[in-house]
């Protein structure tokens, strides 16, 4: 392919070994220990430039192990790093492997999907970073990127050991996936683990039901009046315990500035979880730039028992803000949307009823039901819906752990239809409709 066959605004670039296409306006910038990175123009008022690094290097280990290495080595080092997916893909003719995670840098919420191969005694990674408001063109084209890229290596991959390490890096290999192992025919890095250390955070202080349903009534005013001093005064220590308000009833900064959101509505979007008979919410009020917060317990922490400190009794909510570029990620963290390995089955739907027994872990497999199906309904499951007011859109998931997103739609009989969903697209619907009101989808596409 030459740059002559492809369509306007793109490139064929060759970076010594590794030929793909890119971008044309994208330009060559400093990257140290990078094989090459190109960067989007700087332009006025953009301030976090979208890029593309490209990194060759000599390993000897497989793809499992050097993925695994990639994904605990980016949440060490990333602030607030989330990862949302960790899939197989086929690049070039080589099995390898698809990232896609978020972090906070610069000022910025940063989305970032990378792509890893090995192939014949060497490793190439190729990230692609943008903010969340460019995010959805830039992953949109990495489709093309990816589907174009040559790479001169050639060989097989490197089969593993059970302790095999790249002598260059100390890269050692993963734990296995038994069972996926076997299916796929190839070393598949178990991903079961996850979940249970990548926890939804909130450093919003925690209220109880009444004090959160009384503070949000007063959102238009700037203090509490001498009547509701008296006539509230538990709630108002809580609420000085937590420095939204001051003792005689003035509202803090920090609370002025949640409130915000709510003087100046945009949107409101509401989440409702199950797991175990245990029901839970996340509600957001976005506003005025910012997010008002109100979190109940999280997938995490009602699966693994995983939070931000002191569990949220039911009816509770951590009250926070955020910046309303960070919802995507904030609630794919709170329904616990994050890597697994998805494998649809034979069992599909569900009679009246079973669905809410899977949710409260009483669910038995079908008799006929295959490994896949098994797997699905062993694991824990957390149900989650979500709305956003005034646009039409809701939502249906199941959180199955480590069987992964399932798309979840009721029968006309009362039952249940689920299909795998892989995270990345559910991550893809989150981005799409929370950017149709504000955040990253293109005018044009809303």
């Amino acid at each position: 392919m030459t740059s002559s066959d492809l369509p306007p605004g793109w490139i064929r670039r060759d970076v010594g070994t590794v030929h793909l296409n890119l971008p044309e306006a994208w330009e060559a910038v400093a990257a140290p220990q990078a094989t090459a990175a190109f960067a989007h123009p700087a332009l006025d008022g953009l301030g976090f430039r979208p890029n593309v690094v490209i990194r060759e290097s000599v390993y000897s280990s497989s793809a499992a192990a050097l993925a695994a290495y990639s994904l605990a080595t980016t949440r060490a080092v990333f602030n607030n790093c989330y990862f949302v997916s960790h899939d197989e893909v086929e690049i070039d003719g080589t099995e390898g492997r698809r990232q896609r995670y978020t972090y906070d840098g610069g000022g910025f919420s940063l989305v970032v999907e990378r792509f890893l191969l090995v192939r014949g005694g060497h490793a190439l990674e190729l990230t692609t970073t943008a903010p969340i408001w460019m995010a959805y063109e830039v992953l949109e084209g990495n489709a093309f990127v990816a589907g174009s890229l040559s790479w001169d290596r050639t060989g097989p991959a490197h089969a593993p050991g059970p302790a095999d390490a790249d002598p260059a890096s100390g890269i050692r290999e993963p734990r296995h996936d038994p069972w996926l192992t076997e299916l796929a025919g190839h070393p598949v890095e178990d991903l079961s683990k996850l979940p249970a250390v990548q926890a939804f955070s909130s450093e919003g202080p925690l209220l109880d039901a009444a004090t959160v349903e009384f503070l949000l009534q007063q959102h238009k005013r700037h203090r509490l009046g001498r009547f509701d001093l008296l006539s509230h005064q538990p709630m108002v220590d809580r609420l000085v315990e937590a420095e939204l308000m001051e003792q005689d009833g003035r509202f803090g900064k920090s609370l002025e500035f949640m409130f915000g959101a709510l003087r100046e509505p945009d949107f409101t979007v509401a989440v409702d979880g199950r797991h175990e008979g245990v029901g839970t919410s996340l509600r957001v009020y976005a506003g005025a730039g910012r997010a008002l917060v109100l979190a109940g317990a999280a997938a995490s922490e009602l699966v693994h028992g995983t939070g931000p400190g002191e569990r949220v009794p039911e009816g509770s909510a951590r009250f926070d803000v955020v910046g309303i570029e960070a919802l995507p990620a904030l609630i794919a963290a709170w329904a616990g949307v994050g890597p697994a390995w998805s494998v649809a089955g034979n069992v599909t739907r569900l009679a009246a009823g079973d669905f809410l027994l899977g949710c409260d872990g009483t669910l038995q497999p079908p008799g006929d039901a295959d490994a896949a199906s098994r797997r699905l309904i062993e694991q824990p499951w957390f149900a989650w819906n979500m709305s956003i007011e005034g646009t039409g859109f809701e939502r249906s998931w199941l959180n199955a752990g480590a069987a992964g997103q399932y798309a979840v739609g009721a029968l006309d009989d009362g039952g249940t239809e689920m299909s795998p969903v892989p995270s990345v697209q559910v991550w893809d619907v989150l981005m799409q409709e929370l950017g149709a009101a504000t955040i990253a989808r293109p005018a044009d596409r809303n």
